[in-house]
């Protein structure tokens, strides 16, 4: 484990750190940060929005067979 300079506030942070215990300043690709940092999708929340849309689709695929 080594150390990092935090490149907000400077201070000292573990290089295992997702994000600086001082300021807050996210210091990992792909964590969800301030405005203007990389964003990643939460896999559990597309999974959930592609069942529902299918369950939408087959739905309406069963309305339109009657």
């Amino acid at each position: 484990m080594a150390m990092i300079d935090c490149p907000e506030c400077g201070r000292q942070v573990s290089d295992q750190a997702d994000t600086c215990p001082a300021c807050g300043h996210p210091l990992k690709r792909g964590f969800l940060g301030r405005a203007g940092t990389e964003r990643t999708f939460n896999v559990g929340c597309l999974a959930v929005v592609l069942v529902i849309g299918v369950l939408v689709v087959l739905a309406m695929c069963s309305t339109l067979v009657r």
